[in-house]
C-alpha cells in the first residue's frame, strides 16, 4: 500500500485529513466583454467544469467586498459545454472545449 503522508493535510481545526480526488476533467474560465470595445463589462467570471465522466458543473465567480474572497453561484439556467466563445488570442469564435 502506498504511503498516504504526501496526501495528508491539517485542517484549520487541527484535524488530520487526506486529500481525495473526486473527479478530473477540463475547465473553461469565461469573462464578459463589450462586443464593440472588447473591454471587460463586469467583474465576474463563469467557470465551467467538464468532468471526464461527461458531467458538467457551471458557476459564476463573483467578487465580494473582502479582497481575495469570491462567491461561487450556480446559474439558474445551465448552458452546457456546447457554448461558443470568442478567443481574444486568435480573434475568432470557437467551441468552448475543443475535441
Amino acid at each position: 500500500m502506498e504511503d498516504l503522508e504526501e496526501a495528508m493535510t491539517i485542517s484549520k481545526r487541527g484535524k488530520k485529513e487526506i486529500r481525495t480526488i473526486v473527479s478530473r476533467g477540463k475547465f473553461a474560465l469565461i469573462e464578459y466583454r463589450d462586443p464593440l470595445t472588447k473591454e471587460r463589462t463586469e467583474d465576474k467570471y463563469k467557470l465551467v467544469l467538464y468532468h471526464d465522466d461527461g458531467k458538467v458543473d457551471e458557476y459564476f465567480i463573483i467578487p465580494t467586498k473582502t479582497r481575495s474572497r469570491h462567491l461561487l453561484i450556480e446559474p439558474k439556467e445551465k448552458k452546457g459545454v456546447k457554448l461558443k466563445v470568442w478567443n481574444p488570442k486568435t480573434g475568432k469564435v470557437e467551441d468552448m472545449f475543443s475535441s
